[in-house]
């Protein structure tokens, strides 16, 4: 009998040890969010506007990274113009001021959604932050690194 009451913590322990591997990968993983997913339009619809009223034009946005977690994403974006050679001048945008003091990296915008009912809402964004400014979101909002950085841990 006191064998057995001996062995049970033993056994509890090596059952925890063999489940804990299984319980890690049941965590939700971001996941890409590709062509073709009906996400990405409305994503990118949603923070289209504010660029084309910063840019005082039309954009096209090209895609880095986009991924989602949940009810939120993430995504690095490369405005350009949808003419020409696609370059923005910057320096005729309210960022003039950054440009000219080298404080801003050539229009890389960053940007965190969240959907609710409607559809997806921009929660946060920057446009050619120098600094990474992601830190500050997963905090705020309580999410995981991998939303921001792909192969991180969730």
């Amino acid at each position: 009998m006191i064998a057995r009451r001996a062995a049970l913590p033993l056994l509890l322990l090596l059952l925890l040890l063999l489940l804990l591997p299984v319980a890690a990968r049941a965590q939700p993983h971001a996941m890409d969010v590709v062509r073709g997913d009906p996400d990405r339009r409305l994503l990118l619809d949603a923070i289209r506007p504010t660029l084309m009223r910063a840019t005082d034009g039309p954009i096209h946005l090209g895609v880095r990274e986009l991924r989602r977690f949940g009810d939120y994403a993430y995504g690095v974006l490369q405005p350009r113009r949808p003419e020409g050679d696609g370059t923005i001048d910057w320096v005729a945008t309210p960022y003039r001021a950054r440009v000219e003091r080298g404080q801003f990296d050539n229009g890389v915008t960053y940007v965190l959604w969240r959907r609710l009912a409607g559809g997806w809402k921009v929660e946060e964004y920057a446009v050619g932050p120098t600094d990474v400014v992601w830190i500050v979101w997963q905090g705020r909002y309580r999410l995981p690194q991998a939303l921001f950085e792909p192969g991180s841990p969730p």
